[in-house]
């Protein structure tokens, strides 16, 4: 037992709580720090308390922790302001993102997004949007490309062809079908239109063997004609005909586009 001890009465000398405290300058400093932290802390109020009580509570308990959220004990109460903490707008028409329908607003504020989520939402379905748009486009090319290589000379009148066998048996439904479902960037399905269009337009054109030196035709359809005047040796062409000639040179051109 410490020499200081012997002052106290016997109520206080052997209490266990002292038997660490070596001296009376020990003792004053630890009743000094619990002074002071009985300064600084906060009393929770009772059950007993009033409204000014828990008023007073909470604003001693923001003060000292200003990150501390005090939420109303009424849930849809509570739920609101946490939201607004965390940054959802007071309505729907705090939204500060341009471009939204009033629709989405009032969905967007239901579901308790904020302004910042929207903003990542919209930056983010743009990015996916033009993602697909560039491959959409360029799926696009690649039909065409294809297209212009086997037709030749015959890509703009094929698809002039195909063009008409739409205008002539689609109604305006299903012209928006053909355009939603991506059939009009399908070179099957042109492929197939060119060819009822051309069926559509024989009355307007000339017999293939004397059509005009305008018409065009297929590379392939244009090879074949070169290999049957070649194996014809009666046909004019051998013979050095004028006309003849010049047909053989117009399907050269038809047969091997540059």
């Amino acid at each position: 037992m410490a020499e200081w001890h012997e002052g106290l009465s016997d109520e206080y000398r052997g209490n266990e709580s002292l038997a660490n405290i070596p001296d009376i300058d020990t003792l004053a400093k630890s009743y000094l720090d619990a002074q002071s932290y009985m300064g600084g802390s906060i009393r929770i109020p009772s059950a007993d308390a009033g409204e000014d009580d828990w008023s007073s509570f909470n604003q001693k308990l923001t003060d000292k922790v200003p990150t501390l959220m005090n939420l109303p004990s009424d849930e849809a109460e509570a739920r609101t302001a946490l939201l607004s903490r965390l940054g959802r707008p007071a309505e729907s028409s705090g939204y500060k993102t341009e471009g939204l329908d009033d629709d989405f607003r009032e969905w967007a504020f239901d579901n308790g997004l904020t302004d910042g989520q929207i903003a990542a939402l919209v930056e983010r379905n743009g990015n996916d949007m033009k993602t697909a748009t560039d491959a959409q486009d360029e799926s696009a090319r690649e039909v065409f490309d294809g297209l212009k290589s086997k037709w030749g000379h015959a890509y703009d009148q094929n698809l002039s062809f195909a063009n008409r066998a739409i205008e002539t048996y689609a109604d305006e439904a299903a012209v928006q079908y053909i355009q939603e479902s991506g059939l009009n960037e399908n070179a099957g399905f042109i492929q197939m239109m060119a060819s009822i269009g051309e069926q559509l337009g024989e009355e307007l054109v000339s017999n293939i063997g004397n059509q005009s030196n305008s018409f065009a035709m297929a590379p392939d359809e244009a090879k074949s004609q070169i290999s049957e005047i070649q194996n014809n040796k009666s046909h004019p062409y051998h013979k050095g005909k004028s006309e003849a000639v010049e047909r053989m040179a117009k399907l050269f051109e038809q047969a091997y586009p540059s």
